[in-house]
This record gives C-alpha cells, structure tokens and sequence, in this order.
C-alpha cells in the first residue's frame, strides 16, 4: 500500500476584484473536521487585489480521493455562485492554461529534485510531498463586501448538506453560472432565461393536432416529390423540422402554464409568478423580434427573479435540503497596479 499522500489545486475566478476582502495573500477555511481549503491570490499579493484564485487542501490517500474531493468542492462552489450571484467563474472542466518547458522541468528535478506541474484552468491532483509546485503570472485588480467571510460560511453550510443534482439541472445551473459573468443585463437575462428553458416540461399536443401536423408533413414530401425542384431537399428537411416541432406546446405555453401552478413565493419582484413569468415572456420576444425590451420590470431584476426561480427549481426537483445564509453590504476600494512571477 503507498505510502504517499495528495493534494489538489482548484482553479476559480471573479470578474471584478475585491470579491474575497482579505488583506492576506490566503486564507484557511474549514469547512469539515477533516477537510481545510487553502483559499490563495493568483494574480496580486493579495486576495482583496485578486481576480484570479485557486483553492489547495492535501493529506488525502489517494489520487482518486483528492480529485473526489475537488468535484465535491466544485459543485458546491457553482451552486453558492448562483445562490448569492458572485460573479464567479468556476470551471467545469479541466484543461492546461500555462506550461514551461520539458527543458526546464528536467533540469529542476535534476537539480534539486522538484517537478514543476502544468498550469490547470480547473482542477489539478499531484503528490502532496512538497516537491510539486507551479509558476504563476500574476497582475492586478477591485467592489468588495463589507465582511467577505459570508462566502465561506456559505461554503461551510453547502458543504454539510448532501447534495446531489441530476443531469438537467447540471446544464441549467451551468448555464446559470454563465449568466454571473455578464455585465449586460440583457445578456444576463437571456442566458436565465435559457438556465429556465432547461427545467420546464413541455406538455405534447393532443392526438388530433399531432395527426393533423403528421399529414401536413406527408403533403409536402409529396410535393418535393412530384417536384424536386419547386421544394429542393434541403428547404423540405427545414421546413418537416419545423413542423415536428410543433408537436410540444411552445415554452412560452408551457411557462404560462407552469406560472399558473406556482403557490410560493405569492411575489416574485413586486408582482405575482403569472405577471413576472409573463413579463419574462414578452421581453424575450421583444429581443428575439431586435425591439427594444422597454418593460415595466427592468432587465436587471428579470435576471435575478429568473435566477430565484431556477434555484428553486433546482432544489425542488434534486429534493435538495433547505438552508439560509445572510449576504452583508459592499464597500469599495482602489487598489494600485503590479505584475509578477511567482512560485506557488
């Protein structure tokens, strides 16, 4: 049985700075009575200057057990992304973002018997023996929270609970995630929006008007037929396509019908679920149609209701434990500019 232990390194970003108002360059968290994460500044001296982060934890058995431990860290961080809409950008995959040369490696672990690992966007395993480090650039960046401790305590209540999510609330709360990033309120809305289009069941339509859609298709197969050239394939394939479609009542339909049913929460935004869905509803058309989406709620609260609505739907459907948290004010600050190599 090996006698060696192993760490990982995740990865993670904001798209602001000041996001972890930590005067240090990295903070302890323990989030278990087993497991403490190394929170670390990438890109600054410090983690109330940093944009770019990564978070260490080490002692584990097994290569296997480190990485299960970082994906377990990983799912919760994407859920406490869009619970408390940070802004964060937290990968789900892994790929290399940085490398030195094979050159360079060889002479190190020649000399001084150190291995030099590869830049990951993502999560990282390797020895936990002290040998293993990475080079990292770093430069600068700022809005912060009053006490940016909340995002822990965050993490520390998520990480107790026991999480589970299936597949399709995977895409929405990827999805989801995405729409954190964005500075435009439209942008923002829409990808909610979409986040929502994932978790909504179309309902399909009735015996009848799936027949009726079935001999709409067989007539234009025969007209292509009787003349390729007046319906080339192409535009026949198109147009089938768009006629199969029609067999499942249309989102819109099918969110106004699942708006109807919501009991809780009675508001959403100052209005009820149907009249908030609804404005939901028009704003999108108005943008798909390039009008101006001049709407009585603004773009910016369309997003967060929709945000609170996914979660919801998120929880409900995994049956996912409650839990609740306080977010404290921001403060704002400015910091100076600097670029750096370091060795992390």
């Amino acid at each position: 049985m090996s006698s060696h232990t192993f760490r990982f390194r995740f990865r993670i970003a904001s798209k602001r700075g000041g996001m972890f108002a930590f005067e240090q360059p990295e903070v302890d968290v323990a989030v278990s009575e087993s497991l403490t994460l190394e929170f670390a500044a990438r890109d600054a001296e410090s983690l109330d200057k940093a944009t770019n982060y990564h978070i260490d934890a080490g002692g584990f058995s097994s290569e296997q057990a480190a990485r299960e431990a970082a994906e377990a860290l990983r799912v919760r961080l994407r859920l406490l992304n869009a619970i408390l809409n940070l802004g964060l950008n937290i990968p789900t995959e892994d790929k290399i973002s940085g490398q030195v040369s094979a050159e360079i490696k060889q002479k190190l672990k020649a000399e001084r018997g150190e291995t030099v690992v590869d830049s990951i966007w993502g999560i990282n395993v390797y020895p936990d023996d002290g040998l293993h480090f990475e080079y990292v650039f770093g430069g600068n960046v700022e809005v912060r929270p009053s006490d940016p401790s909340y995002i822990f305590e965050g993490l520390k209540t998520l990480w107790e609970l026991d999480i589970s999510i299936d597949s399709t609330s995977e895409i929405a709360l990827h999805i989801l995630g995405l729409s954190t990033h964005e500075t435009s309120d439209k942008a923002a809305f829409l990808a909610s929006y979409l986040a929502l289009e994932q978790l909504i069941d179309r309902k399909p339509r009735s015996e009848a008007a799936r027949s009726q859609i079935s001999r709409f298709q067989q007539e234009l197969a025969e007209v292509s037929a009787a003349n390729p050239t007046a319906l080339a394939g192409q535009e026949l394939q198109s147009l089938s396509g768009a006629l199969a479609a029609l067999n499942e009542e249309s989102f819109s339909s099918a969110l106004t019908r699942f708006g109807k049913g919501i009991n809780a929460p009675a508001l959403i935004k100052g209005v009820s679920p149907q009249k908030f869905l609804s404005a939901c509803i028009d704003a999108r058309n108005k943008i798909a149609h390039k009008a101006e989406p001049n709407t009585k709620i603004p773009l910016g609260e369309l997003a967060e209701g929709l945000r609170e609505v996914v979660l919801g739907l998120i929880w409900t459907r995994n049956k996912l434990p409650p839990f609740s948290m306080k977010t404290p004010p921001s403060a704002i600050c400015i910091p100076p500019g600097g670029m750096q190599i370091r060795v992390m």
